[in-house]
């Protein structure tokens, strides 16, 4: 193949990695497929002495999500040259000060403070140049600092990452995803804040941008932990140590002992002058080096695969080899998620396959040697023996999928989200129990939940399940029938309404679900309700759409009892109800994120601006004097701090 022609099919393969992995946090590829790629093209590039405008090896990855408000950076965001060998490493470090630090796998942020107070935190995305605003849900971080004792303008960037712990505890909650770095892109990213999920991110800073900032890189990391941030982990390593020191120490990093995924470590020049003068090219500034470390690669054989049905019909290619020990562990499963990745492999049963574990955790393939591409696809659903059909998902990957809305394994898994304990909470019930009661009969829909009594003869007189059994789950059953409207919601499991969107249409209907439905007939707005976006506003009226859905809705709501006010007639009382706030000042009765919440509990919609829609301006101490010019030019009703407090006495 001609070097050019392949150059240009390089450059576009690594495009779409990158649109799928920064715009849409979808990988379409492993790491170590991305980075081979890019190795190709940096060859290329040098054999020819030609590289393309469009090549990615001269900018930085990312892009900027078309629905969050783009910002552009005071600095470029540049990214840091890698190496697989620790001796360039040492070569690096020769003669200098330098400082090591965790390449830590989560999303870059940057963090801007003005007067002591936190005011923007914006994702790194397009080339390092424009990022998103994101401050809406960076502020429900468990970490991160809102007020602090400096007041001068300054920047923080650092990292959000899930740690291991917490991942476990998302997965168990139906919040994973396939690794910690996806969790807190895809939460950081989302347009609506999931508070949930996002007490479970931490924020560790690795950059300053400051005027006037002190000289040293650990001068700077100490003026950070002063202003109570945590850092990244670091070590300084003196001009002194010599080669066989400096490797020394590289080899105490090791990323299993550490709680936070990470994917290498950071080597940088302590003296920020010396660095700067380096310069950078357009992709990497050359004050820093990250060494990356080559994966545990096992040989084993393929055998073929196992489809696993999901609730919503699409079906996870899950490859079979046989069993090797990796990282401490034994492995003999990767899941290759969709067809399209699958297909890159060309597996044949027998195949000799090298097999590795991303970051040390997720088992994945990293080549098939024998590349035989005689093995076919099974055509039917595991679960149901509908004909698999393929399509192509919003993030533009091809995936199989079970067209029948009457699959075991969809139902069972949608029944399994309706019984989990941040929905209905009827425990015992999960997807593989379900799909076992399905085989039997006993359970066809939602509604043959609450007429189990009809087949309790058959139950208690069937092995594994008996007497006790169907005491207890029939008990669990009868319990759920006095349930809260935002159970019920996320048990129905409209696409993009989670539990902390499910309590705010909770709140706002006074936990009657006849009202939440009466205004999707009437085509309510409810992005005008304080912590619902527009994309949940889609999703409700597309879920209500389905005749199906409707179907399934009206049968439960007839075997429901919700507990709930429903005291609309407290809108007399309540000025706030559909308006719009703004917050300005220092509160000392209230946090800023109490207030949100609680003018959401009350329908209002808090906004970051004063502008012509604005109905109250609320202020504490030291307001903002632009928020309020604005308030009484556009005649904003205000509001101190003392009087909201009242009218909360009044019973508000």
């Amino acid at each position: 193949m001609n070097k050019l022609h392949r150059m240009r099919e390089l450059i576009e393969e690594i495009k779409a990695a990158d649109e799928a992995y920064f715009g849409k946090d979808a990988p379409l590829m492993q790491d170590r497929q991305y980075d081979a790629l890019m190795a190709e093209l940096v060859e290329l590039e040098k054999e020819t002495g030609i590289r393309f405008k469009s090549s990615p090896t001269g900018r930085v990855g990312g892009e900027v999500s078309r629905e969050l408000k783009a910002v552009e950076h005071t600095k470029p965001m540049l990214s840091c040259n890698k190496t697989k060998n620790v001796q360039d490493i040492a070569h690096f470090a020769a003669g200098q000060d330098v400082v090591l630090s965790w390449k830590m796998d989560g999303l870059t942020l940057v963090l801007r403070y003005e007067n002591g107070k936190m005011v923007q935190a914006i994702t790194r995305g397009s080339e390092g140049l424009v990022g998103e605003d994101v401050t809406h849900t960076v502020s429900h971080f468990r970490n991160i600092p809102f007020i602090i004792p400096c007041k001068e303008r300054f920047e923080v960037r650092g990292e959000g990452v899930v740690s291991y712990e917490d991942f476990k505890i998302l997965t168990k909650l139906g919040e994973g995803s396939s690794h910690p770095r996806n969790v807190a892109a895809g939460a950081v990213r989302s347009l609506c804040a999931d508070r949930g999920k996002l007490s479970h991110l931490d924020f560790f800073a690795f950059e300053l941008i400051k005027e006037n900032a002190p000289a040293t890189k650990c001068e700077q990391l100490r003026f950070l932990k002063e202003n109570n941030f945590d850092v990244v982990e670091h070590k300084f390593l003196s001009r002194e140590c010599t080669r066989e020191e400096v490797v020394e120490a590289l080899e105490k990093w090791t990323p299993a002992d550490f709680a936070y995924p990470v994917d290498g470590v950071v080597v940088e020049y302590d003296d920020i002058a010396y660095g700067k003068s380096l310069g950078a090219t357009a992709h990497h500034e050359k004050r820093m080096l990250a060494l990356k470390w080559k994966d545990e690669l096992k040989q084993s054989v393929f055998r073929g695969v196992e489809l696993i049905t999901t609730r919503t019909g699409v079906v996870s290619i899950v490859a079979k080899f046989d069993e090797v020990e990796i990282d401490g562990s034994r492995v003999h499963r990767a899941n290759m998620h969709n067809l399209d990745n699958f297909e890159k492999y060309c597996f044949g049963k027998g195949d000799i396959i090298q097999v590795y574990k991303a970051n040390m955790i997720i088992p994945q393939i990293a080549e098939n040697l024998t590349r035989s591409g005689t093995y076919v696809l099974p055509r039917f659903c595991s679960s149901c023996g509908e004909e698999l059909t393929v399509r192509t998902s919003p993030g533009g990957v091809r995936e199989l999928y079970c067209p029948n809305e009457e699959c075991l394994a969809r139902n069972a898994q949608k029944i399994a989200r309706f019984c989990d304990k941040n929905a209905m909470n009827i425990d015992g019930l999960s997807a593989k129990v379900l799909e076992r009661m399905m085989a039997y009969g006993w359970i066809k829909s939602f509604k043959d939940l609450y007429q189990l009594h009809l087949h309790e003869e058959e139950i208690v007189n069937t092995p594994n399940f008996g007497v006790d059994w169907y005491q207890s789950i029939r008990g669990e059953i009868e319990k759920s029938r006095r349930c809260y409207m935002y159970q019920f919601l996320v048990g129905l499991g409209i696409p993009h309404i989670g539990p902390e969107a499910a309590k705010i249409l909770h709140q706002y209907y006074y936990g009657v679900m006849q009202n939440f439905e009466k205004a999707i007939k009437e085509g309510f707005p409810f992005s005008h309700i304080a912590g619902v976006s527009e994309v949940q506003e889609r999703a409700i009226y597309r879920w209500y759409e389905s005749e199906q859905e409707r179907k399934t809705l009206h049968t439960l709501m007839a075997e429901l009892t919700f507990v709930g006010s429903g005291k609309a007639e407290d809108d007399q009382k309540n000025p706030f109800r559909d308006t719009e706030v703004v917050l300005t000042g220092t509160f000392e009765r209230f946090s800023r994120q109490d207030l949100i919440e609680l003018f959401a509990s009350f329908g209002a919609c808090v906004r970051e601006f004063v502008g012509e829609t604005t109905d109250y301006l609320i202020y504490g101490a030291l307001p903002g004097s632009k928020k309020v010019g604005a308030a009484l030019k556009y005649g904003v009703n205000m509001i101190s701090e003392q009087k909201l407090g009242e009218l909360l006495e009044q019973n508000l």
